[in-house]
């Protein structure tokens, strides 16, 4: 059955190119819900919720515009208000799939009741013709680079100044890379290779720099990007294809080392 719901899903998205086995690992999981719409006996669109979140919605282009997916939206909220969940939200930041509805499915969650409370872009860039240039930045001037070696408290407390949300995101054995001003860290990001994600089947190798910030009495001296040009270019000498930045509000900040936005998802709500 998961295969048959990969199928639609790649139809409806065929930019992502995902396997049946990539989108059942990242989507599927015990506490997920799924209600299903059949067409002459075979599924034509289905909606996947896990608690207030709708992981997913898709429903077959050839069935599309018929009021499918609306009724599976209206099932999806009789469920959630048997289960005393009072909210649908579209997606989520916990989610390994999408955590918003796309930008182009959007006016589809407003007909349905939703009002955006927020959004962000997921962007990318091709590693193959990218090249760091350390003369093209100035963060170096007053900065130095390199992997975090030093203890975790202190390094969750340069987090925490700039979002005490990621906090949890940085322990002993997180791989940190770091700009750092007279031995005090000044950025910092995660990073990760080979990242099992969706774009994984149809890009190849995913490198992630993740939780990117400036503590903020270091911003504005280039430090940040500097930092991100290099890890973009350690994840090109590290073989990966492409690097994938994962939910960020600065869009126009990364576009600067070349980055594109792969696509930009709403945070929608509606009260049941």
């Amino acid at each position: 059955m998961y295969e048959q719901y990969c199928e639609i899903f790649c139809r409806c998205y065929p930019a992502f190119g995902m396997s049946a086995e990539r989108f059942e690992s990242l989507l599927i999981n015990d506490s997920c819900h799924i209600i299903t719409h059949y067409e002459d006996g075979a599924p034509a669109g289905f909606i996947i919720t896990e608690g207030a979140a709708i992981r997913l919605i898709c429903v077959e282009p050839k069935f599309q515009h018929r009021g499918i997916g609306s009724k599976l939206i209206s099932e999806a909220e009789a469920y959630a208000v048997e289960n005393g969940i009072g909210e649908l939200l579209t997606g989520g930041v916990s989610s390994k799939f999408l955590i918003g509805a796309d930008k182009a499915s959007w006016r589809f969650f407003e007909k349905n009741g939703f009002e955006s409370v927020g959004g962000c872009d997921e962007m990318l860039i091709r590693l193959k013709d990218y090249t760091f240039n350390e003369d093209s930045f100035r963060g170096h001037r007053m900065a130095e680079f390199g992997w975090y070696e030093g203890d975790a408290e202190t390094l969750r407390e340069a987090v925490a100044a700039v979002d005490e949300n990621w906090v949890q995101y940085f322990d002993e054995n997180s791989r940190v890379y770091c700009a750092t001003v007279d031995g005090k860290i000044a950025s910092f990001c995660l990073v990760t290779l080979d990242a099992q994600n969706y774009l994984t089947d149809s890009h190849g190798r995913v490198g992630m720099p993740g939780c990117v910030g400036t503590v903020p009495e270091m911003r504005n001296n280039g430090i940040g990007i500097e930092m991100i040009a290099r890890v973009t270019e350690y994840l090109k000498n590290e073989g990966m294809d492409i690097s994938f930045i994962f939910f960020t509000g600065v869009a126009d900040w990364y576009k600067k080392l070349g980055y594109e936005i792969f696509m930009t998802e709403i945070f929608g709500k509606k009260e049941l």
